[in-house]
């Protein structure tokens, strides 16, 4: 293998990777969120590439070690490396002035095995028939019939797909078949790398270099990611004390509702059908009071409305003080967590526990995803891949039209946020299988249990359901409410409807007893989103 570059700082990488010619390619790792491409093979030892085409790290260099954070086999440049190199051997490195080019080849028919005996040469050399490299970068054939593979006996090889990486702040990562065969260009919308590219003279301090970049780059963007979840889950948790704070301030009105509903009992006789208000007299204080009506509805009926509302405001209270009590031992926990994020090191191993605290206190798994993920998992790694993504984007995630709760075998439970809400939890979220239940004659909130296809709900969830959607309708504070539940495929919203309103058939009904310790379980599991 000889570079272009001659003597110049390219022939120092070219001479450390000229021992790797057939040598198998057993990974290629990547973090797109970085730009670190690392290749590596077995050549009597594990030897690492590594080539930054940027945005975050740029150059080129023999790593180490492989990155600690890197995509998982899902992102499309992995898989295409994994799937067009992985497994084969390297049939050339060439460094050139526009970027390090590497040929992977498969063994030719027949010579599969590893060696031919005791008449095998000792060093065998690609056939001259074996087809040309595509333009573009692509080495050219060696002197003799192509480049030598490793000493020791191997098979012959033809070419099975060509790399090319052009290091850069701006570089890109190309995948040829063959043929020459554009298979995949990374970033997508291609790239403008420098006509000339400065290498390394010393490629083993530079590949240190670059992994170490890569590594602290993306655990940088891990710890500003898990920061602005804690700092969203603080918030949320503020917004929800607040309104259980209101909630309880609206136990001051017992007494007034009570009263209302006593005086539109007595004085409801002289009050004229089919009015919209009453003007009644307060014996107290000797003055009067305005009471808005129903003028559907006979006077004396819409007071036991009033004694209703008191009680549900009475029987809530000690829901509403255990909600306000844990909310607030929650706050109490994630300003804790917030203050060790905020002191902690950049460090996957110092991030992942910080992480499952995050969760554990309710923070939304989407926007956690990754944060902590190191090592070579495939699951930790499609994770870390995911959280860099969004820590690039820098946007907080879209609003969702419902919450999200937990039953006590951990089944998801979604509750629609307001009308509106509701539709779009309705008719755009929940699928034609999944179960849609709603507080019976009252307003309230459209509840959705996503199920597997042809799967019943079990009876556990189905009851956990079944308060959840009691608590978040009018009938919130009743002790006993019955709860409509059919599959969503039942579900029909009708032209022109108010938000929230729709029709549905095969109904069935279940009478939940809303029990406080249960509803208290449940509200603890809410993902904010």
């Amino acid at each position: 293998m000889e570079d272009e570059q001659g003597s110049g700082q390219g022939g120092a990488l070219a001479e450390a990777l000229a021992g790797w010619e057939g040598a198998r390619i057993d990974a290629a790792h990547a973090n797109p969120a970085t730009g670190l491409v690392a290749l590596a093979v077995y050549a009597g030892a594990r030897r690492v590439l590594g080539v930054g085409v940027g945005p975050r790290v740029a150059g080129a260099g023999v790593l180490p070690r492989l990155p600690r954070l890197r995509a998982g086999a899902s992102h499309p440049l992995v898989a295409a490396m994994r799937a067009h190199l992985v497994g084969r051997r390297v049939l050339a490195i060439e460094v050139r002035r526009d970027g390090i080019t590497v040929v992977a080849g498969d063994p030719l028919p027949g010579e599969e095995d590893e060696g031919e005996g005791e008449g095998a040469d000792d060093v065998v050399r690609a056939p001259e028939a074996r087809p040309e490299p595509a333009a573009g970068g692509g080495p050219e054939p060696a002197a003799g019939g192509g480049p030598e593979l490793a000493a020791g006996g191997g098979p012959e090889l033809a070419p099975g797909a060509r790399l090319e990486l052009a290091p850069g702040r701006r570089g890109e990562a190309r995948l040829l078949d063959a043929a020459g065969r554009l298979i995949l260009r990374w970033p997508p919308q291609g790239s403008a790398p420098p006509a000339e590219i400065a290498y390394p003279a010393d490629p083993l301090a530079a590949g240190a270099a670059l992994v170490e970049a890569s590594d602290e780059a993306a655990a940088g963007q891990e710890k500003a990611a898990l920061a602005r979840a804690v700092r969203a889950r603080r918030a949320a948790l503020e917004r929800r004390a607040e309104a259980v704070r209101g909630d309880l301030g609206r136990l001051g009105s017992v007494a007034r509702l009570q009263k209302t509903g006593q005086l539109l009992l007595a004085q409801g006789g002289r009050v004229p059908r089919g009015a919209a208000k009453a003007v009644l007299d307060d014996w107290e204080t000797g003055g009067t009071i305005e009471v808005a009506l129903d003028p559907a509805r006979p006077p004396k009926a819409q007071a036991e409305a009033f004694f209703a509302k008191a009680r549900r405001y009475q029987r809530g209270e000690a829901v509403m003080r255990a909600r306000l009590a844990e909310t607030e031992r929650a706050l109490a926990a994630v300003a804790a967590l917030e203050a060790d994020v905020a002191a902690a090191e950049a460090r996957p191993e110092a991030l992942e526990p910080l992480a499952q605290r995050a969760r554990a206190l309710g923070v939304s798994r989407a926007e956690l995803a990754g944060v902590g993920a190191a090592g070579g998992g495939e699951a930790g790694a499609a994770a870390g891949a995911a959280g860099a993504r969004g820590a690039r984007a820098g946007r907080p995630a879209p609003r969702r039209p419902f919450h999200a709760f937990r039953s006590a075998s951990g089944a998801a439970i979604l509750v629609g946020r307001g009308a509106a809400d509701n539709d779009a939890l309705t008719t755009k979220h929940a699928r034609p299988h999944d179960l849609w239940l709603h507080a019976k004659g009252v307003s309230g909130s459209h509840v959705v249990v996503p199920l597997p296809k042809g799967a019943s709900c079990p009876a556990d969830v189905l009851v956990d359901a079944a308060t959840l959607a009691a608590h978040f309708s009018d009938a919130r504070g009743e002790a006993v409410c019955e709860v409509s539940y059919v599959q969503r495929r039942h579900v029909r919203k009708p032209r022109g409807a108010a938000p929230g309103a729709v029709t549905y058939d095969r109904e069935k009904v279940i009478a939940v007893r809303v029990e406080a310790e249960r509803l208290s379980r449940l509200l603890a599991t809410k993902e904010e989103g």
